[in-house]
């Protein structure tokens, strides 16, 4: 991946921490009435991940910029992976609210997993599974909502 694309993407999951943070967090967390500790605490993880991730970014913009000596080529072949993860991610993003944290997670987890390079379906599908319920229930556990859709429904339904 080219640096340039590197700090586009840096730039992007900044912006994205920002809206969690402004507008997210106060309208869906604040306002259903749970604690906003953990989704700010996961949202600053996040932050502090995509900041670092900016720096690694013009560090390496720093180094491509010095060792270019001639045209660049192919560029636009290295844009499609990060650009296909900005549309997932920004679908991952919108759909949470309609279908909840576990489906969209999962839908999100598959895809981009796919996006990645993955080539084994049985890893991806356990994977893709398994992480978004163990954060549901941790959530669970520290009483602190996810956006529910009909899985979250289904379980809360259950256990009661």
């Amino acid at each position: 991946m080219n640096a340039r694309s590197e700090l586009s993407i840096a730039t992007v999951l900044i912006g994205f921490s920002m809206l969690n943070y402004f507008y997210l967090i106060p309208t869906q967390v604040v306002a259903e009435g749970s604690s906003p500790v953990y989704p700010a605490l996961i949202n600053t993880m996040l932050l502090c991940f995509s900041l670092a991730y900016l720096g690694e970014g013009v560090r390496s913009w720093r180094k491509q910029r010095q060792a270019q000596s001639e045209g660049t080529g192919g560029g636009k072949k290295l844009m499609v992976r990060p650009l296909a993860m900005l549309v997932v991610t920004g679908a991952w993003v919108l759909s949470m609210e309609q279908l909840g944290f576990i489906i969209s997670t999962f839908a999100f987890l598959m895809i981009a997993s796919r996006i990645f390079g993955s080539k084994s379906w049985g890893k991806t599908l356990i994977l893709s599974v398994a992480m978004p319920l163990i954060i549901y229930f941790v959530f669970r556990g520290l009483n602190a909502l996810l956006p529910e859709g009909p899985a979250e429904e289904l379980i809360n339904l259950i256990l009661g």
